[in-house]
C-alpha cells in the first residue's frame, strides 16, 4: 500500500504561532504540500485557505519539501518563508 501524506504540528520559536504542515497525494504524479496557520489546539484557522501550497510531482521529492518546510516554520519567520515561496510561484511561467 502506497502512502497517502504526511502531517505535522509547528510550533514557531520567533513568533510562538502554530501551523500544521500537511503533504497529500492528489493524482498518480502530484503531490501537494500546504502550510495551514492553526489555533492552540493544532487546528487550521481556514480550512479551504492554506497560507501557501508547494506542488511535486514524486514522492521523495514531497516528503523532501514536507521535511524542509516543518524545519524551517519551528527556527525562521514564517512572512519570510511564504514570501520566498509565493515569488518563487509567480516567477514560474504557465503553461496554455
Amino acid at each position: 500500500m502506497a502512502e497517502k501524506g504526511l502531517f505535522n504540528k509547528i510550533k514557531n520559536k520567533p513568533t510562538r504561532r502554530r501551523f500544521v504542515v500537511s503533504t497529500i497525494r492528489k493524482g498518480d504524479d502530484l503531490f501537494e504540500t500546504a502550510i495551514f496557520e492553526a489555533n492552540f489546539f493544532y487546528l487550521p484557522r481556514r480550512w479551504d485557505q492554506p497560507e501557501f501550497t508547494v506542488e511535486t510531482s514524486t514522492p521523495a521529492e514531497a516528503w523532501d519539501v514536507h521535511a524542509k518546510l516543518a524545519v524551517r516554520f519551528i527556527h525562521e519567520f514564517p512572512a519570510r518563508i511564504i514570501k520566498e515561496y509565493c515569488q518563487v510561484n509567480q516567477s514560474v511561467p504557465l503553461q496554455d
